[in-house]
């Protein structure tokens, strides 16, 4: 099947997703509403009584009148007068006190649930394949998701306050038929007549504005990451050295400039809907009035149902409005909602690779699906096995790794080399389980990884990432990566000290307890780029966790410092696995055996003296290298 391509304003062609997903109005009201009963059970009930009373405050105030007007055209007593119109004004009263009480009731109960909703999705971003985050497309699809629980009236809750408002309406427009029909059934024609036509252009004008903000999600992406740029202190030492101020903000106007112009759009494409609107009501008024004083002047309508006639026409043509209206509104929000489930079900490659391993009848069955680990434990150790693995992203057509077979034994020490690009960052994620194959498999003591359950199987490794995240929380509580009161501060204390970070430490005032970074504390701390990273072998020391990945975390430190620092750090790990990985060949003495990368495919493996012997590229790199792990003139042993 042919894909359909569309081109946008900015003149780039764009996709159409295959993943995006299309419900119907009803089942995306239906979802809504399940999801908001499950959230808020007494929901229903309130949204009921809302219905109810909003129906009774509509036509009470027009049967008041014409009862009060056949009254006195009938000069009845003042006292019976009194009587009708205190008899409606308490009714009235009575209604409007039900009515604020019930609302008071819904409003919050609405937010709660689309919190709930907006929680889904968080969870989604949180659990789903770690390539999907670096997706730029996911990442549109996300923007396009958070529309739907941004606010009132968009997608999620704004389906909740439609459906009530649908309902509404349609029991106010059942009571003014019965009431208009007994007018002129003509009149009930032009009406729908007149609505059906306010629907046409209300529905045009918010499908025309969808793809208006659909077009935007990117550049709202765009923006954001530019003010987080600008206001990251991280940058402030190259915005600054470099000059850059005129040409962030220039890049930060011209997305502006873009977005404004889109806005502008908008703004003229609702201004003329609402022209179109009110000619509509011109025409609906004059219809009223002119059918209605030729039936007071032609037969013997009564000025009282003069009065309610009026009353009611109006009030049909005003539910017809709010019907079509919502109708609209309901599709402009089911847009958004289809934008929200497409993303809470776009597909796991895990998931799907899981499917593809059931299917194909290997070790992982129906009973050893979402294996659990820690019946693992108690064994020697933990052995890796690579099968042929290949991996590429899904939106690209290169491989990113190519063919590797290789296996890490239980305790094992490994150095994956190779310069930058080669794909060992790539291997160590599809180790961790961040990616899974494209092609091949990857068994833990004889099982496919695809079988264990995610979770269970994170525990396993004790990672050290190039890119420190730092969070703006306590010292302590960065290492342990858990809140206040699982934390550990002591031990803590004790591998921050092992990691080299003891006199940093010594002159906090806190010690363990400074917050780190400025956004949520005042006098919080900024650690420097060694620095963190020193932090981060800490964390991995406090998981203790069997497996220690470290992807070249020592990057901000010299060659020397570097070889150092794997050195101390290889013995504090005790009989660990682990792996070891960086362009620079600062840990390969040690290790039991080294890969090295390049190109995507594993181009040597051997131990450190038989790749030496084999005068290959990796005895080039060695050599080139050799001279940053000398002191005193003498090579490191």
């Amino acid at each position: 099947m042919k894909e359909k391509v569309k081109k946008n304003k900015a003149g780039t062609e764009a996709e159409k997703d295959p993943n995006q997903k299309e419900y119907s109005l009803l089942s995306n009201m239906v979802y809504v509403l399940k999801g908001t009963f499950r959230f808020q059970k007494s929901f229903v009930f309130f949204m009921g009584f809302v219905v109810l009373t909003s129906v009774v405050s509509t036509y009470l105030p027009t049967f008041a009148l014409s009862a009060v007007v056949d009254q006195v055209t009938r000069r009845v007593g003042f006292n019976d007068l009194l009587k009708t119109v205190f008899l409606f004004l308490a009714g009235m009263l009575v209604t409007g006190v039900l009515q604020s009480w019930s609302n008071s009731n819904i409003w919050w109960r609405m937010i709660d649930a689309r919190v709930q909703f907006m929680m889904m999705r968080i969870h989604k971003v949180l659990y789903m394949d770690y390539e999907h985050i670096e997706s730029a497309k996911v990442m549109e699809v996300c923007q396009k998701a958070m529309r739907a629980t941004s606010g009132n009236t968009n997608g999620v809750e704004g389906m909740m306050r439609s459906s009530q408002n649908t309902f509404k309406v349609l029991l106010s427009g059942l009571t003014a038929v019965v009431i208009v029909l007994r007018l002129s059934p003509w009149m009930v024609l032009v009406l729908l007549l007149l609505g059906v036509l306010n629907y046409f252009n209300m529905d045009y004008t918010k499908k025309n504005d969808k793809k208006t903000w659909d077009e935007l999600a990117p550049y709202w992406r765009k923006t954001w990451y530019m003010q987080q740029t600008m206001s990251n202190f991280v940058y402030g030492k190259d915005i600054r050295l470099f000059s850059m101020k005129d040409w962030l903000l220039g890049k930060y106007a011209s997305l502006h400039g873009f977005i404004h112009c889109r806005m502008v759009e908008s703004k003229n494409r609702w201004i003329g809907c609402s022209l179109r609107n009110q000619m509509l009501f011109l025409v609906q008024e004059g219809a009223i009035y002119a059918y209605l004083i030729y039936r007071v002047l032609e037969t013997d309508m009564s000025i009282a149902d003069f009065t309610l006639y009026l009353g009611a026409v109006r009030a049909f043509y005003e539910v017809l409005q709010q019907v079509f209206n919502s109708l609209t509104d309901m599709k402009a929000q089911s847009r958004e909602i289809n934008d929200f489930r497409t993303f809470l079900e776009y597909p796991d490659r895990g998931v799907a690779a899981s499917e593809a391993v059931l299917k194909e009848g290997s070790a992982c069955t129906d009973n050893s699906r979402n294996k659990r680990l820690p019946s693992l434990l108690g064994q020697a150790g933990y052995e890796f096995k690579f099968e042929n693995v290949s991996f590429r992203y899904p939106e690209s057509e290169r491989y990113a790794l190519k063919n590797l077979d290789l296996t890490l034994a239980a305790g094992e020490r490994l150095a994956v080399v190779g310069l930058n690009g080669a794909g060992k960052s790539t291997f160590i994620k599809l180790l961790c389980g961040l990616y899974m194959p494209t092609e091949g498999r990857i068994l833990l003591n004889g099982v496919d990884i695809r079988c264990y359950d995610k979770r269970e199987y994170y525990k396993i490794f004790s990672p050290v990432f190039q890119n420190v995240e730092l969070f703006a929380f306590p010292m302590d509580e960065n290492v342990s990566m858990k809140v206040g009161e699982e934390t550990d501060s002591a031990r803590a204390e004790e591998y921050l000290r092992a990691a080299g970070l003891g006199e940093k430490l010594d002159s906090l005032p806190k010690g363990v307890k400074t917050d780190l970074l400025k956004i949520i504390s005042e006098d919080g701390v900024e650690l420097s780029g060694g620095e963190s990273q020193k932090l981060a072998l800490a964390r991995a020391l406090y998981k203790n966790a069997p497996v220690v990945v470290l992807d070249e975390p020592t990057s901000a430190l010299d060659a020397l410092a570097e070889y150092r620092m794997y050195q101390n750090f290889d013995r504090l790990i005790g009989k660990k696995s682990a792996v070891y990985i960086s362009h620079r060949l600062s840990s390969t003495r040690f290790c039991d055996h080294v890969a090295m990368f390049a190109d995507g495919e594993l181009k040597e493996y051997g131990t450190h003296e038989s790749l030496l012997a084999a005068n290959g590229a990796y005895r080039e790199m060695f050599d080139v290298q050799a001279q940053y792990y000398k002191e005193g003139g003498a090579e490191c042993e």
